[in-house]
């Protein structure tokens, strides 16, 4: 494997997973704070769930943002590499 493309595959890699994450703790604090909540007459707990949505936020736009970087990078290398005569088939 080529040494310049390690890091952008790992972003990629660890930017999807932080995405998943994200997506995870957000849909953990709706499904916890509101839909779980529907009816009862004390919602104080949706503040106690607020760290799920804060931290899946951050998580998910670190981790697409990661990700995103990543893909380009790979895609400007592909681009560049000599060698990549367009057959890649084998």
């Amino acid at each position: 494997m080529n040494s310049k493309i390690i890091w952008p595959s790992v972003a990629l890699i660890s930017g999807t997973v932080l995405t998943i994450i994200g997506i995870l703790l957000t849909v953990g604090y709706i499904m916890e704070a509101y839909i779980a909540r529907i009816g009862e007459p004390d919602q104080s707990l949706l503040f106690w769930y607020l760290p799920l949505l804060i931290i899946g936020l951050i998580a998910f736009v670190t981790g697409l943002s990661t990700g995103i970087w990543g893909f380009n990078r790979l895609r400007k290398i592909n681009h560049q590499d000599p060698s990549n005569d367009g057959h890649d088939l084998k």
